[in-house]
């Protein structure tokens, strides 16, 4: 799923996973889970590395699964050519120097704009 994100200041991406008890009766009162990728990664690893196992454990559960990307992306946002920081870095808070904080601002994504995103668009206030 991609949006504009307010708090970024770009396209974000996240991918979800709802359990078949979701597909038919949705409930907003479902549990879920965000999995918050580490350093270098994307909205694509856990899917890619812990897929089938997350997944079927998830739809026993009845869990949802939120994994959002890990940093805000594309041609205007600020990078850096070190792995640990810019586009991709992972670090879940918001920036507070001025070539970074008008679009690292993820710990504001997470814990804000993306819950109200989930509640909003699908209903889920886990």
């Amino acid at each position: 799923i991609t949006h504009a994100s307010k708090t970024t200041n770009c396209e974000m991406t996240l991918a979800l996973f709802f359990p078949k008890t979701q597909h038919t009766s949705p409930q907003p009162d479902t549990p879920l889970l965000y999995w918050l990728s580490g350093l270098t990664c994307n909205d694509t690893n856990f899917s890619q590395k812990a897929g089938p196992v997350a997944f079927r454990t998830a739809e026993e559960q009845g869990i949802v699964l939120v994994i959002p990307d890990t940093s805000p992306r594309g041609d205007a946002v600020k990078n850096a050519d070190r792995y640990d920081l810019g586009q991709g870095a992972g670090f879940y808070l918001n920036a507070t120097t001025e070539a970074y904080k008008d679009h690292y601002n993820m710990y504001d994504y997470i814990t804000q704009e993306l819950p109200t995103l989930l509640q909003t668009e699908f209903q889920l206030s886990g």
